[in-house]
C-alpha cells in the first residue's frame, strides 16, 4: 500500500513561479508517502497558493516516481484592454467622381469635404484597463500589465474638452488627419487667375481657385487645392487632395504633387505624382506615379505615351495607341517608397562620410591635445566635431530602422493588376515587381498580372 511506502518528496517550481510540482524518488531512508507529508514539503517550500489537494490525493493512491507532478498553480495575471480613440467623423471615406450615364464624369460632386461645426465632437477618447493582478504559487502578487493609453490626436483648430477626454474643433471649416493630427482647415478662395496678381499661394488649409493657375507659378496648401480653370506649366502641391476641373496642359514643366489623390478631367505633358490614388479621363505623353491606384474614366479613358508607376492598380479603357506609341506602365511597387529608398540610402552613405571625417579631425585634435598644445580655437573645434559625430551618428540609426523597413515592405509587394476595358496596343511595356513584358499586337478586353516570373494576360471580367 502507498501508505507503508518510504520515498523522498521533491519540490520543483516553474521560473514563472506558476506552477508547483512535486517528484517522487524511492528511498528506504525517507519518509512515509501521506498527504500530510506532501503538504508539509509544499509549506517547507513556502507554497501556499492554488494547492490542488486532489491531485495530491491521486498522486498518494497511484505513486508516479520520478516524474513531476503538478500539485499547485498560480493564477497568471489577466491582459489589459489598450485605450482606444473613437473618430467621429469618417476617416477612410473614398474620394472617387461620379461617372454620368453618358460617360462624362461629374467633378463637382466629390464628396472632399467632411464640414463641422465650432464644438462639434471629433475625437472620444477610451481609457485602457490594466489587466488583473494574478498570484504565484507563493502567494505573492504578480501585477497585470497595464493597459496603453493612447492620446487625442490634437491639431490645428481643435481643443481638448474640460473632460480631458473628447477633441472638438475650435472653429467652422473642414475636418482632416495631417501627419497623424486632427485638424480643422479653413479655405482660401482666389476668384481670379493665379498670376502676376497674385503671386505664389502658400496657404495652411484648403485652396480653391476659381481661375487658371498661369504657368512659372506655384501654389503649396496643407490641405486641399482645387482648380476650376486650366493648370500650364505650373507647380501646385497639396498634403490633400489635388481636383483640377480642366486639368494640367504642362508643356514639360507642369507639376502636381498630392499627399493624397489626384483627379483631373486630363493630364497632358505634366509630372504627377500622388500618395494614393489618380483619376483622370485622359493622360497624354506624362509621367505619372502614384501609390495606390491609377483610374481613367470617361469616354476616352486612355493613358498614351510617357510613363505610369502605379502601387496596386491601373484601369483604362486604351492604353498606347495605334501608332505604337513608347507607353511604360509599371504597377505591383510603391514608386514614392522605391524613390524614399534611394534617397535614405544617398544620405546614409553621406552620414558616414561625414562621421569619418569627424573621427579623423577629432583623432588629429586628441594628439595635439595629449602634447599640450590645444588653443581655445582648436577646443572649440573639437567639440563641434564630437557634436556634428552624435548628431550624424543619431540620424543614421533612424535612417537604418527605415531603410531596413521599407526595405522589408519592397521585398513583399510585387503583385499589381492592369485591367483594359478596351485595347491595349503594341508599344506598351508592362513591369510587374521586377519582370517585363513588350506588346507587339493589340489586345482586347485582358487584364495582366503576374504569376511567379511570368506576366499573364488574361481576358478582362
Amino acid at each position: 500500500m502507498s501508505s507503508e511506502q518510504k520515498v523522498d518528496i521533491k519540490v520543483m517550481v516553474t521560473s514563472d513561479r506558476l506552477k508547483a510540482s512535486v517528484v517522487l524518488v524511492q528511498n528506504q531512508n525517507g519518509v512515509d508517502l501521506t498527504f500530510e507529508n506532501v503538504m508539509n514539503k509544499l509549506k517547507e517550500n513556502k507554497i501556499v497558493f492554488g494547492i490542488d489537494e486532489e491531485a495530491i490525493k491521486r498522486l498518494i493512491e497511484n505513486s508516479v516516481f520520478g516524474t513531476p507532478v503538478v500539485v499547485a498553480q498560480g493564477k497568471p495575471p489577466g491582459k489589459p484592454v489598450d485605450g482606444k480613440l473613437i473618430y467621429h467623423f469618417d476617416i477612410k471615406r473614398e474620394i472617387r467622381p461620379k461617372e454620368l450615364p453618358d460617360g462624362r464624369v461629374d467633378y463637382k460632386d466629390l464628396g472632399i469635404v467632411q464640414n463641422v461645426r465650432k464644438d462639434d465632437i471629433l475625437v472620444t477618447m477610451i481609457d485602457p484597463v490594466d489587466g488583473e493582478d494574478g498570484r504565484d504559487v507563493f502567494g505573492g502578487v504578480i501585477r497585470g500589465q497595464k493597459g496603453r493609453k493612447l492620446n487625442l490626436p490634437r491639431g490645428k483648430n481643435t481643443y481638448i474638452d474640460a473632460d480631458g477626454h473628447t477633441l472638438k474643433a475650435a472653429c467652422d471649416g473642414q475636418v482632416c488627419i495631417i501627419e497623424g493630427k486632427v485638424t480643422v482647415l479653413n479655405t482660401l478662395e482666389i476668384s481670379s487667375d493665379i498670376d502676376n496678381s497674385t503671386g505664389n499661394i502658400n496657404f495652411v488649409g484648403n485652396v480653391h481657385i476659381k481661375g487658371s493657375v498661369l504657368s512659372g507659378f506655384k501654389v503649396v496648401a496643407e490641405g486641399n487645392i482645387e482648380v476650376d480653370g486650366i493648370v500650364e506649366a505650373a507647380e501646385i502641391e497639396a498634403k490633400g487632395n489635388v481636383v483640377l476641373h480642366k486639368g494640367i496642359t504642362g508643356m514639360g514643366k507642369g507639376k502636381v504633387v498630392a499627399g493624397k489623390s489626384v483627379f483631373a478631367k486630363f493630364i497632358e505633358n505634366a509630372t504627377v505624382v500622388a500618395g494614393e490614388d489618380v483619376q483622370a479621363e485622359a493622360i497624354v505623353h506624362s509621367d505619372v506615379k502614384c501609390g495606390n491606384k491609377l483610374i481613367l474614366v470617361g469616354r476616352k479613358a486612355s493613358i498614351v505615351g510617357g510613363s505610369c508607376k502605379v502601387g496596386r492598380e491601373i484601369e483604362a479603357k486604351v492604353i498606347g495607341s495605334y501608332l505604337s506609341t513608347t507607353t511604360e506602365i509599371e504597377v505591383g511597387v510603391d514608386p514614392l517608397m522605391v524613390e524614399r529608398y534611394r534617397e535614405i540610402k544617398k544620405e546614409i552613405s553621406e552620414l558616414r562620410e561625414n562621421m569619418k571625417k569627424c573621427d579623423q579631425g577629432i583623432e588629429v585634435l586628441k594628439r595635439i591635445e595629449a602634447a599640450g598644445l590645444l588653443t581655445d580655437e582648436k577646443r572649440e573645434m573639437l567639440q563641434k566635431f564630437t557634436r556634428s559625430k552624435i548628431m550624424a551618428s543619431e540620424r543614421l540609426k533612424a535612417l537604418q530602422s527605415e531603410y531596413e523597413e521599407i526595405e522589408k515592405r519592397l521585398e513583399e509587394r510585387n503583385e499589381g493588376i492592369i485591367k483594359v476595358q478596351d485595347t491595349l496596343y503594341p508599344g506598351v511595356k508592362i513591369t510587374i515587381g521586377n519582370v517585363c513584358k513588350l506588346i507587339k499586337e493589340p489586345v482586347k478586353y485582358c487584364k495582366i498580372y503576374r504569376e511567379d516570373a511570368d506576366i499573364k494576360i488574361a481576358p478582362y471580367a
